[in-house]
């Protein structure tokens, strides 16, 4: 993070604010702790609220916190930071008609949401419309599904997921001749706000990040949302003008979904956060004072991993744990770098890490498409591991300068790749 003698206000992630917390126990030249779209409850804003409110109770009184969200339950956050009043501000927003499906529909999503775009623009409705997909796939689905709208206005289809070049997400909102239909992830529900979005038909899922108990490893389950995400996305509608949004569910449907989100510390693996929290001293994570406690065979499990990764000893830090803290990634792949720094491996160790940090590098290939298919191949010779095709595959990417249609050519994301390698310098730069 960059700052000077000038700053007075620092932007930044819950993660760098741990690192701080590591490197300045007291955070010393902080005043104010703000955290923002807390409702979103991921694992390391739970852990950053935990240990500021820590700090302020026993060391910094002064310290101030707030915790700010559009949707959030405010009395049990309240309660957990008590003193502590809540402050309420409106704010400036439109009527949006809801609409629920009459019966359940068993049609695929896809399907379903082209119908429900179409009947809006046939009903002269004004405005562009935003439709919530899980997925990259569902949302490919949607708009091979809208080619065939019976529709006399001609529209503009745009599809917003994380795995697309920057010149292609600005389309969403770049002003637009035609009526824009843009259909995206969660990325739409809190994180950017698009001008002229009037209509959002909602299918009502999301991929949602778990831990795998049995398999050691996160994965992405598609999920029905909750009714807080759910009125996330409808306010997506009432920014400027009066909306309508139409959920792909019945209103009965509607009553079964869970209230809210399950907060990320209780799906999620735990094995950095407590080797973080045992780095501060606090030596039992279960018993830590958090806003929603944690699984204690969750945190058993973190402990046992990170026992076996040589981290912890009878519950202490180990020289090798002191070690892995300062390597800002999963225990598992900071314990990798630092037996490959033993090894004289570290570059290769550092891109290992890289490549299954993110998001897929390798595409999908379409079944028909026989020259990616055969390009493919080439990067898939070797039946040693999987690394090796993917690290063949990431040095032709980077060989020809990540070209968007080079890449697409050989079934390889070219924006996946120039992530990789801005990853696997910023993990050598802390090796």
């Amino acid at each position: 993070t960059i700052t000077s003698v000038g700053t007075r206000i620092c932007f930044v992630t819950e993660g760098i604010l741990l690192r701080w917390l590591q490197d300045d126990r007291t955070l010393s030249k902080i005043g104010a702790v703000v955290f923002d779209e807390f409702h979103e409850r991921n694992l390391l804003s739970d852990v950053a609220l935990a240990l500021v409110k820590h700090l302020q109770q026993n060391q910094r009184p002064e310290l101030v916190m707030l915790v700010m969200s559009a949707t959030l339950d405010a009395q049990p956050v309240a309660e957990y930071l008590e003193p502590c009043p809540i402050l309420i501000s409106e704010g400036q927003s439109y009527p949006v008609e809801v609409n629920y499906l009459p019966f359940p529909d068993q049609r695929t999503i896809t399907a379903q949401a082209a119908e429900a775009v179409e009947r809006i623009i046939n009903e002269d409705d004004l405005g562009d419309i935003l439709v919530f997909m899980p997925g990259r796939g569902e949302i490919n689905g949607t708009l091979d599904a809208l080619r065939g709208l019976r529709t006399s206005e001609e529209v503009s289809c745009i599809p917003l997921h994380g795995a697309l070049e920057p010149r292609e997400q600005d389309r969403a909102f770049a002003p637009n001749a035609l009526r824009k239909v843009i259909v995206a992830t969660n990325v739409a529900e809190t994180s950017i706000t698009i001008d002229g979005i009037r209509h959002v038909v909602d299918s009502g899922l999301a991929r949602v990040a778990r831990y795998d108990a049995e398999r050691g490893v996160g994965t992405l389950l598609l999920e029905p949302i909750s009714r807080a995400s759910a009125d996330q996305r409808k306010g997506r509608a009432g920014r400027t003008a009066d909306g309508t949004c139409h959920r792909l569910w019945t209103e009965f449907g509607h009553q079964d979904l869970e209230e809210r989100n399950t907060p990320e510390i209780q799906r999620s693996d735990l094995a950095e956060v407590v080797l973080l929290l045992h780095s501060l001293g606090i030596r039992e994570a279960a018993a830590f004072d958090w806003l929603d406690k944690p699984d204690p065979q969750a945190v058993e499990r973190a402990e046992r991993l990170l026992t076996l990764l040589g981290a912890l000893v009878d519950a202490d830090l180990t020289d090798i744990g002191r070690q892995m803290l300062r390597l800002p990634m999963h225990p598992r792949y900071s314990r990798m770098l630092i037996e490959a720094s033993q090894r004289d491996c570290v570059p290769e160790a550092a891109l290992c890490a890289a490549l299954v940090s993110g998001r897929d590098l390798l595409t999908r290939p379409d079944r028909a498409d026989d020259q990616t298919q055969t390009a493919r191949e080439s990067f898939e010779e070797s039946d040693d591991s999987d690394f090796i095709t993917l690290m063949r595959a990431f040095d032709y990417a980077k060989a020809n300068r990540f070209s968007f249609d080079r890449c697409r050519s050989h079934g390889i994301n070219a924006q996946v790749a120039r992530q990789v390698e801005e990853t696997c310098q910023q993990i050598l730069h802390a090796a």
